[in-house]
């Protein structure tokens, strides 16, 4: 059950990325995949005191898992919500690889904070 909380509110959080990334595009924004990434990369650099060779590889994360979300959502619907936590499980994995110990903590604390925010905390 709380794995199921746990993947519909990640499921909700991309929507809402990609929903919100449509509305922009409608605002003249016109936020691509790769502008995306470097947001969520220029996000995490300052609380997670990024290098910029930590920088450079959850870049190239991103932007790949970005790729993949698109499929994922592509043609409307509910994904697979299966595929979907695979895909998120081996994000995260990669994005803590290049992380030190003391700043995978920290990205933890802040995927939980988001999971409350989108989630009501569980």
């Amino acid at each position: 059950m709380l794995m199921k909380k746990f993947i519909i509110t990640l499921m909700a959080a991309a929507a809402m990325m990609f929903a919100g990334t449509q509305t922009s595009n409608a605002q003249d924004f016109n936020f691509d995949p790769a502008q995306m990434a470097q947001m969520r990369v220029d996000q995490l650099k300052k609380p997670l005191k990024l290098n910029d060779e930590q920088s450079a590889k959850l870049l190239d994360i991103f932007k790949k898992q970005n790729e993949e979300m698109s499929k994922i959502f592509a043609g409307g619907g509910m994904p697979d919500m299966g595929e979907f936590q695979k895909m998120m499980e081996k994000n995260d994995a990669e994005v803590k690889a290049v992380l030190s110990e003391e700043q995978a903590k920290a990205y933890d604390e802040q995927q939980r904070k988001m999971r409350e925010q989108f989630g009501g905390g569980f």
